[in-house]
């Protein structure tokens, strides 16, 4: 059995219904309502613009809902929008389609008197949710992306605009991202990323280095949706902030040193100052001529490796690793010698090649012969410090060996955390720092010591017989 509703009883529904209903045009503007939207909506009074019942940070959300349902002619569209209405959010649910160039909003307010309720991904209450919201995506400096299945562009914060060098007062979204037009290395990145996101559906985390910009780039993939989720940080201060602390590390071991390298200098500058005066007696220039060219050499070696370790080098670089140790012979032996240390090394001659910072890495043996010379008491005798580098499977392995006094295990266990030292005048960065940079070229410090007997640092650095892309 069936009954016929009339005009009279779709009067009295009408009545009943809780519904809001506008008819909005291209712009947003409120060309029609229902009495319930009307009194919901009170506060746009004369100026009916739909944008303005929404909270500032959020009205982008609200265009691109407006925006998918004017390019899907005929198709309804649902969405959840909350609206600000004298200082309170209201939730509700609506479905749009667009007729004849107007779009038909059909909303239904969510009664909820839990002041507590909880936004999806959020916690707090509405109001809270949104501050939240707008203080991760302006305020905090980080840059976040949205990119739609497809790889269009769904949200874009000026963060992200900035670093890809985009003009902030354009509109991007739902355009193709890989259409971009920008000079940022980023940019391919990112694309790079997301294309991996959406095909293994795992979350995925990279560090971009180019030149002195070094970015973290997080992606993650939302498979209801199909939305890969991107946040980017610029570490590039965080990296510069590093390089000059490793600078400053550096200076302080070339003031060190220095000492060393000037007893170092001054036999062949004896010998040489013995032989020109020989040379004059005899009237033999040619006698003597080799034997002061050899010293001269011999001081030029001594100058360039020293040199070698105070510049300022930022970049990686393939080199064959003996040639890097070898050039710290010198120094070693110039400063074993003056602290009455005997010095012993082992350098193995490989073809491959190691990708290395070389001024960050010749840093970490110098901090090792540092921390090795303030391990002998000054009434220590048979002092030993030893250098060892040969090839490991795959891997270049530097060891470096002291007859010191050694660690505590409860030292030992403490000597790589920031800020941790024993030593009265120390900072606690030295260890910290050369643990990071090894790590940075995909090496791992090992620490081995006992009180009283010394103290072993290993590390590997991988090996490449080709250059990586």
């Amino acid at each position: 059995m069936s009954f016929i509703i009339d005009k009279k009883d779709q009067d009295i529904f009408q009545q009943l219904s809780s519904d809001l209903r506008l008819i909005l045009n291209a712009n947003g503007f409120i060309e029609e309502w229902n009495e319930r939207a009307s009194t919901f909506l009170s506060i746009l009074e004369e100026n009916r613009s739909f944008f303005l019942s929404f909270p500032s940070s959020y009205r982008q959300e609200v265009y691109t809902y407006l925006k998918d349902i004017s390019e899907l002619p005929g198709k309804e569209i649902k969405r959840i929008l909350f609206h600000r209405i004298n200082g309170s959010f209201y939730e509700v649910v609506y479905t749009g389609i667009l007729s004849q160039e107007r779009i038909y909003l059909s909303g239904h307010l969510i009664e909820n008197k839990d002041s507590s309720v909880v936004l999806p991904l959020h916690y707090g209450t509405i109001e809270q949710s949104l501050k939240v919201n707008e203080f991760m995506t302006n305020s905090l400096d980080i840059a976040i992306l949205v990119l739609s299945k497809g790889g269009k562009i769904e949200y874009i914060n000026n963060r992200c605009l900035t670093l890809l060098e985009l003009d902030v007062g354009e509109d991007y979204i739902n355009i193709e991202f890989d259409d971009l037009l920008t000079p940022v290395f980023l940019k391919d990145k990112l694309y790079e990323i997301y294309e991996e996101v959406i095909l293994n559906k795992k979350f995925k985390e990279r560090i971009c280095y180019d030149d002195e910009v070094l970015y973290q780039i997080q992606g993650i993939l939302f498979e209801r949706t199909e939305k890969v989720f991107f946040i980017i940080h610029d570490r590039s201060y965080q990296q510069k902030f590093e390089n000059l602390l490793v600078y400053k590390q550096q200076m302080e071991s070339v003031s060190q040193i220095s000492a060393g390298m000037a007893h170092e200098l001054r036999n062949p500058l004896s010998v040489i100052k013995g032989f020109i005066q020989l040379s004059q007696i005899t009237n033999n220039w040619s006698k003597y001529y080799d034997t002061i060219m050899a010293e001269i050499n011999r001081m030029n070696s001594i100058i360039e490796d020293f040199l070698s370790v105070s510049r300022k080098k930022v970049k990686k670089q393939l080199i064959e690793p003996q040639y890097i140790f070898q050039s710290l012979v010198y120094i070693f032996q110039s400063e074993c010698l003056l602290h009455n240390i005997d010095f012993d090394f082992e350098i193995e001659e490989v073809d491959e090649q190691v990708l290395v910072n070389e001024a960050m890495i010749k840093q970490v043996m110098l901090n090792f012969l540092r921390n090795a010379i303030e391990a002998f008491s000054p009434e220590q005798k048979n002092k030993l410090f030893l250098l060892r580098a040969k090839k490991s499977d795959t891997f270049y392995e530097i060891t470096v060996v002291d007859n010191g006094k050694g660690m505590a295990e409860d030292v030992l266990d403490r000597i790589g955390k920031p800020f941790f030292t024993t030593k009265e005048k120390g900072n606690g960065l030295g260890i910290p720092l050369c643990k990071k940079i090894i790590e940075d070229h995909d090496g791992e410090l090992f620490i081995d010591s006992k009180l009283g007997e010394g103290s072993t640092f290993c590390y590997r650095l991988p090996l490449l017989k080709e250059k990586p892309e």
